[in-house]
């Protein structure tokens, strides 16, 4: 199968299929979530705390992991941004990038290899380095500068929702992953697991089958698209018979 667009992330090269076909389905996704967020806010028994300019979490959270098709979006919306405001969000990011490997390093186990996970150590190392509290680079004067194009955690991150649920063999624990939250009485969570499980699967399909496990929200950032112009695919076809990182 021949491929026109590609995603260089963390040192792989992804060949994706139906690249636009998927970014519509995300959108959906997305959309889905909105509603169930709008009709969460409707009833006046729902506590709702974030707010724009209310960025404590991006303040604080530049570290979070995103599926194949979530970074794809990311990675456009980067493209799509202002020159000068591009190369400072890219500045920053390779200094987050030089952070995240070295806390990566830390975490005993297997060793890390973008596009083939072990996913119970990438979450331990994530969990690690969220914890240096550094700033997300697209935070800007207190707003996302990508905020229709942000990921589907960041979309979830001010309501109470079963997304990020904690579960073990006894008890599920539905939270909100904001702190504003943290000891109130919530009438109602807004559903949000199967959605979480579509965006896995529309990256299973971006990916032609293959499951190229998650990427951190900073290798997103720096990620780069690649598509040919109309009518001539020569130059990706060539670079996806390049042997890359991470491709087993």
């Amino acid at each position: 199968m021949k491929h026109s667009w590609m995603l260089d992330i963390a040192g792989c090269c992804c060949p994706l299929t139906d690249p636009e076909g998927i970014l519509s389905d995300l959108g959906c996704v997305y959309e889905a979530f909105q509603r169930r967020a709008e009709a969460y806010r409707a009833d006046p028994r729902n506590p709702h705390l974030c707010r724009a300019g209310c960025s404590h979490c991006c303040e604080r959270g530049a570290f979070f992991a995103v599926t194949l098709a979530e970074a794809l979006m990311l990675a456009l919306a980067v493209e799509a941004l202002s020159r000068g405001h591009r190369q400072q969000v890219l500045g920053s990011a390779q200094a987050l990038l030089r952070l995240q490997h070295e806390v990566f390093a830390q975490v005993h186990g297997p060793p890390d290899v973008p596009g083939c996970r072990d996913e119970e150590f990438f979450s331990k190392r994530i969990s690690r380095v969220s914890r240096t509290g550094a700033s997300c680079p697209l935070l800007h004067q207190q707003l996302c500068s990508i905020y229709d194009s942000r990921p589907f955690l960041c979309r979830a991150y001010g309501f109470p929702t079963d997304a990020y649920a904690i579960e073990t063999d006894e008890v599920i624990v539905v939270r909100s992953l904001c702190h504003l939250y943290d000891g109130l009485d919530l009438q109602e969570v807004i559903p949000g697991q199967e959605l979480k499980q579509q965006l896995a699967d529309l990256s299973t399909r971006l990916g032609g089958g293959r499951h190229w496990s998650r990427f951190t929200s900073i290798e997103a950032i720096l990620a780069r698209v690649r598509r040919p112009a109309t009518g001539d695919t020569s130059a990706a076809i060539l670079d996806a018979e390049k042997p890359c990182a991470g491709q087993q």
